[in-house]
């Protein structure tokens, strides 16, 4: 064999091998695609084993009967109208629309800050409701938002001075009107609609507000996606690292962390619903947020309760949600846990926010009235700082910790913080970032 004819070979088996090589990253891109969109979870229900979405509800409308409450749809788009006449009298509100539905309803959009015509410099929120309209619970708790923002609380004037609030709180409104229990007016659930082309009218209006607002000189920092679930659990829909990053995996365990903080009963631990296992998702709202702002933005599904025998609380949810996101944009407001239940059980928290610097919080709660001892520790075990050490009642508690609080400066690193009460002993990481 002459070499032009050698090298000609060898430039074929090159080709060839390229070749091959492509074939085979399409065929991981096809399947990785197909393990990211489908990540639904499955329920027992009349005996079948039936795909569920992240609100615990059938894909399959065939058994939506089967798990939907009679009075399911509850507050209706007349009583939002009535609504809205209310809210308009505050002076803390502006009301418009962001586009029409399907049907040509408006999407109404409430405009909450100290001078509503005047945001410029102020801190964003947005927050949506009734994208399922059977959810009426989310509804309910975004409406005890609203009402803490139009009332004259500390907690409310600081709210509005330091932030402005986009709140929809009916994202389906022919859904509503046509009692149909998750989709829009075109049979679509514009829940999971936002990976597919062309957008429904709903979807295509929020998305182009996000847009808008994430281009602003102030950005949205929090995105909350209003709903309610059968599972009879009030809880946050956490993505897994996998899909997301390690670094805002921390982040989301920190907002959740803190709203619970003010509702430690009431809520479920960020790991009660973990998505995005096999990787991002992309036909939700979060998703949109995550391929196009990354950690810049935390956005979240909030399931409430749907209408089960413990179903209420509804001002407490609120409570703890506004509380726990303006602690997350680190805007301080006065300590109040306004839940009326005594713990049920031991509970030391993660910190939040954690990595941290300068400081950082630690909340635990106590069951019965004891001596408690909280301690910080380094990798070595060596003890370098006490916290507390000293009887307290049954409550909930947070502390404030300090990189400098034991006297002298702590070094970047992995450290360790331990409650101890009695027999319970419960120890968390915490990673100090310089």
């Amino acid at each position: 064999m002459d070499f032009i004819t050698a090298l000609a070979f060898y430039k074929l088996s090159e080709f060839i091998a390229l070749k091959y090589l492509i074939k085979q990253i399409i065929l991981l891109v096809i399947i990785s695609n197909i393990l990211l969109i489908s990540q639904n979870r499955y329920k027992i229900i009349d005996g079948k084993n039936v795909e569920v979405d992240k609100c615990g509800f059938p894909i399959d409308d065939s058994f939506q009967e089967n798990i939907l409450s009679p009075e399911y749809m509850g507050y209706s788009y007349d009583s939002l109208l009535v609504d809205l006449n209310k809210w308009r009298l505050s002076e803390y509100v502006k009301i418009d629309s962001i586009g029409l539905s399907v049907q040509g309803r408006p999407l109404w959009q409430l405009t909450v800050s100290s001078d509503p015509n005047n945001v410029l410099g102020k801190r964003t929120v947005h927050i949506h409701a009734r994208t399922h309209p059977q959810e009426t619970e989310g509804f309910y708790v975004t409406r005890e938002i609203i009402k803490i923002l139009f009332s004259e609380t500390e907690l409310a004037q600081t709210a509005r001075n330091k932030c402005v609030f986009y709140i929809i709180p009916m994202y389906n409104p022919d859904g509503v009107v046509l009692g149909s229990p998750r989709k829009n007016a075109n049979n679509v659930d514009l829940e999971s609609n936002w990976n597919t082309f062309p957008h429904q009218p709903e979807v295509a209006a929020l998305k182009a507000r996000f847009t808008q607002l994430m281009a602003s000189e102030n950005p949205i920092e929090v995105m909350l996606n209003m709903h309610s679930s059968s599972d009879c659990k009030r809880y946050f829909v956490y993505h897994h690292e996998n899909g997301t990053s390690p670094a805002y995996a921390i982040l989301e365990q920190n907002f959740i962390n803190g709203v619970r903080f003010y509702y430690p009963n009431g809520i479920e631990p960020f790991n009660f619903f973990v998505s995005w296992t096999g990787g991002t998702a992309l036909q939700y709202p979060e998703s949109w947020f995550w391929v196009n702002h990354g950690e810049n933005v935390m956005a979240l599904t909030y399931e409430d309760m749907y209408q089960c025998s413990q179903t209420g609380n509804f001002d407490l949810t609120a409570n703890a949600i506004l509380r726990g996101t303006l602690d997350y944009m680190n805007i301080a407001t006065e300590i109040q846990n306004t839940e009326s239940t005594q713990p049920e059980d031991f509970v030391l928290y993660q910190n939040y926010p954690n990595p941290f610097n300068p400081a950082t919080k630690i909340s635990w709660q106590s069951p019965v009235s004891c001596w408690q001892t909280l301690k910080v520790f380094d990798v070595l075990g060596k003890e370098v700082a006490t916290l507390i050490d000293e009887y307290r009642n049954a409550g909930s508690y947070e502390v404030d910790f300090q990189i400098s609080d034991n006297g002298h400066q702590l070094t970047s690193g992995v450290y360790f913080y331990q409650l101890k009460t009695g027999d319970f002993i419960q120890t968390r990481k915490m990673i100090l970032l310089q």
